[in-house]
């Protein structure tokens, strides 16, 4: 990110680089600015912006192409709880507009709710892969408890003992 662009010179910017003319990238970025509640930032400087602001202008430039396929790495990343709803709002109308969304997120309750197929990596290997109603199991009623259970450490299991163990000691 550029941050010592504002908001409306960058998404000009990265338009521009997907070739989009300049009418409707400008209709697209006031559209954007709008959805996420960023209208009088949009020509301030991004450097004094918050991380979540800056994700907000990231998550913008990403999608102002309207791309077929979407690679996300942690788009929730610093954002307030309603900017969290809105991209997951955004997130499930892209999809019912048939753009494929690569999600990838440690939070796996969002990625419980928002995906349609779910792989699970371990140490660089897939462990499971597939629609998370066909992944549950009696003992996994989550996501997390699923993924706790391939990887062999149970719920709880995380030695909390050791780590409070310390607290308890006068």
């Amino acid at each position: 990110m550029y941050d010592l662009l504002t908001p409306n010179e960058y998404l000009t910017f990265i338009g521009t680089l997907y070739g989009l003319d300049a009418t409707k990238l400008a209709k697209r970025a006031d559209h954007l600015m709008s959805f996420f509640e960023m209208e009088k930032y949009a020509d301030q400087r991004m450097d004094t912006f918050s991380k979540g602001m800056k994700q907000k202008i990231l998550i913008m430039s990403g999608i102002i192409n309207d791309p077929d396929i979407l690679f996300l790495d942690e788009p929730l990343s610093g954002l307030d709880a309603n900017s969290v709803i809105l991209v997951k709002e955004m997130l499930t109308r892209l999809a019912a507009n048939g753009k494929t969304i690569f999600y990838c997120s440690h939070l796996m309750d969002v990625v419980e709710k928002i995906s349609d197929r779910i792989l699970l990596i371990d140490g660089g290997n897939v462990i499971a892969d597939g629609k998370f109603d066909e992944l549950k199991t009696e003992q996994s009623s989550t996501l997390e408890q699923l993924f706790a259970q391939l990887t062999g450490r149970k719920n709880g299991d995380a030695n909390t003992d050791v780590l409070f163990k310390a607290f308890d000691e006068n």
